[in-house]
Parts: structure tokens; sequence; C-alpha cells
């Protein structure tokens, strides 16, 4: 199937371009038509010219038959005078024909330039031809390795459908396009008819005829030698055009490995943020042992201090003692346990904490929000005033 379209491709791709060539012919010979009819103009208006120079002078030559001498020798002076003016308007005519050769020469130059470039576009189809056989080879070895794989079966099926449906409309385009070629055949045929009514116009001026079949003869040279041009730029889109659908092929190819591959990645994606939520679970359980076991320690040390504080009551005599020792007791815990100088006028609702105000607002202004005692985490709207009388 892929030969077949390929094929009928080319065929229409071939079709396309003798259509081009065939309208690029008949937009020249209108071209031609058309400055052959600019002749028939100009030489129309030298043959009135030249019949009211006629009348002129046979007027002059019945005014020099009546007339005296002194209207003879004016005659003969304007006469001279407008000869001389003649002379001038062909030396005139002589300079532009000079011009016009002077521009012929340059047009050769021209097409000297343009049969080097043809020689190095040559040059470059050769080295285009090199890349080719080496893409040929790219394409055997991507076909080995094609057969090997067959689980893209169904996928090639599916192409297959889709190249089928692209057939069809080229097919439809082809259609069109030689509807269009017998469109452009008649009108060239038409273009011939008009061409040969006005061949048989102009056989009356046959020796400017002549020289005109010169210069179309050295147009249908250059039109040989631009359809040679054409022909091998032809062969150069062909082939840049299968290049390109090697490297269309590949790029689908690649695609669907593409596919494959982020299919794999959405999987492992999800795999690590199942990961990463199990891991954030077990650590919120982590932290909330850790602060349940800080709690115990500090309960435990709540307990240590009083049965110690009962053991020096009990081994104590005097009831002073005692009570300086529970004011002292009672201080400290009024006191903010981080700076030990200031009473406890704030709490944090996170873990109940107290501390001194100053205290939190210095750790929370320096980034440093966790709680001194349990290193919980607090934030602006977690610690409050706490007042106690």
């Amino acid at each position: 199937l892929d030969g077949g379209s390929e094929e009928e491709s080319e065929g229409a791709r071939l079709a396309s371009m003798k259509l081009k060539a065939d309208t690029a012919r008949v937009e020249q010979l209108q071209k031609q038509l058309s400055k052959e009819v600019e002749t028939i103009k100009d030489l129309k208006s030298q043959l009135k010219k030249c019949r009211e120079e006629l009348k002129e002078r046979s007027l002059l030559l019945e005014m020099y038959k009546s007339s005296s001498r002194e209207t003879r020798d004016k005659a003969q002076l304007m006469a001279a005078e407008k000869r001389a003016r003649n002379d001038l308007d062909e030396v005139k005519t002589q300079m532009k024909k000079m011009a016009e050769t002077k521009k012929e020469e340059k047009k050769r130059l021209a097409d000297e330039d343009a049969t080097r470039r043809i020689k190095q576009l040559e040059e470059s189809v050769e080295s285009l031809k090199r890349q080719v056989a080496n893409h040929k080879q790219e394409e055997e070895t991507l076909l080995t390795e094609m057969e090997v794989t067959g689980q893209a079966f169904e996928d090639m099926q599916e192409q297959n459908d889709r190249l089928i449906q692209q057939l069809r409309e080229k097919d439809d385009a082809n259609f069109k396009l030689m509807s269009e070629r017998i469109k452009g055949n008649h009108i060239a045929s038409l273009a011939r008819e008009e061409k040969e009514m006005l061949t048989q116009q102009v056989a009356t001026l046959s020796t400017q005829v002549e020289a005109q079949n010169q210069v179309v003869r050295k147009l249908e040279e250059k039109e040989r030698l631009l359809l040679q041009n054409l022909s091998s730029v032809e062969k150069e889109l062909t082939l840049r055009q299968q290049a390109m659908e090697m490297h269309k092929r590949k790029a689908i190819e690649s695609a669907q490995s593409a596919a494959d591959l982020k299919l794999h990645l959405e999987k492992y994606h999800a795999q690590i943020k199942e990961v990463q939520q199990t891991v954030a679970e077990k650590t919120s359980a982590l932290e909330a042992e850790a602060f349940k076991t800080k709690r115990l320690q500090e309960d435990t040390a709540i307990l240590k201090r009083k049965v110690e504080r009962l053991k020096k009551i009990e081994m104590a005599s005097d009831m002073d003692e005692i009570l300086k020792e529970e004011i002292r007791e009672y201080k400290e815990t009024l006191t903010c346990p981080s700076c030990k100088v200031k009473r406890k006028d704030a709490i944090l609702t996170k873990c109940f904490h107290a501390f001194c105000y100053d205290c939190l607002r210095t750790r929370y202004e320096t980034r440093q929000r966790k709680c001194p005692k349990c290193n919980a985490a607090f934030g602006a709207s977690d610690y409050h005033r706490l007042y106690l009388s």
C-alpha cells in the first residue's frame, strides 16, 4: 500500500508540474503575442506617417510647380529642414535599436550565469542522491527492526486506513488537475489559432516578421534550456519529498515511543505520590508519638519534683525553710523557662506550654517557630497573652 500510494502521489506531482509548465508556456506565448501586436501597431503608425509625408511632398510639388523662384527656394529650405528632422528621427531610432541590442547582450550574459547555476544545482543533486542512498540503507535496517517488533501491527492497519483515505483525496485532486489541464490545453489551442490569424495579417510585413522569427527562435532555445532546468528541479523535489516522508515516519515512531514513556512516567509519578502520602502519614504519627512521650516525660519530671519536695518537707524540721522552698518552686514555675528572667504571660495553643510573650515573639520573628520544650511548630495565631492576675 505504501508503494502504491507513493507511486500515485508521484504521478499526481508530475501531473501538477506538467500543468505548471503548460501554464508557463501559455503565458510566454501570450507575452509573445502581445509583443507582436505592439510591433504591428508600431508598423501601422509608421505607415500612417509615411502616407502623411507623401501627401505633404505631393502638396509641396504642386506648390513648387505653381509658385515662383523665391517660393521655390523657400520650399526647398522647408524640405531640407524636414529631411534634417527625418534624419534626426532615424538617428534616434538607430540609438534605440542599439540600446535594445545592448539589452539582448545583457540577457545573454544572464543566461550564461543561469547555466553556471544549473551546473551547481546538478552537483547538489548528486550530493542529494548520495544522501538518499544512505537514507535507503537506514530504511533497510529500520525495516528489519520493524519485522522483529510485531506489536505495532494494529497501528499499521490504522495508518493504512488513513493512507487509503488520503489516496482517495489525492485521486480527487488528480481528477481536478486533469480537468484544469484540459482547460489549459483548450486555452492554448485558442491562443495558437489567434497566433495563426495574426501571422496571416502580418504576412504583408515579411521583412520585419523574419527578424521577429529569429527572436522567437532564440526564445525557444531559452525555453528548452529552462525546461531542462525544470526537469532537474523536479527530480530534486521528488528526492526531497521522499526524504521528508522518511523523516515523517521516523517522527511518528519517536512520538509513539514518547507516548509510551509518558505512560510509564505517569505510573511512576503515581507510585511516588502514594509513597509520599504514606511517608507523610508515618511522619505525622511519629511526631504525635514524640509529642506524647515528651508530655509523659514532663509529667514524670513534675511528679519527681513533688516527691523530692515531700521528702524535703519530711526531712526538714523548720516550717520557714519549707515555705521558702515552696516559694522558690512557685517562682520557678511562674518564670519563663526560655529566658529564666521574665514571668510567664503567654501560652502556645498547640502544646499549651507557657512562656513570656517576648520570647515567643522573638522566636516567631527570627523564624525559630518551634516550642522550646517539645519542638512543636506554631504560627502567628498560635501564641496568645496569658493573664494570671
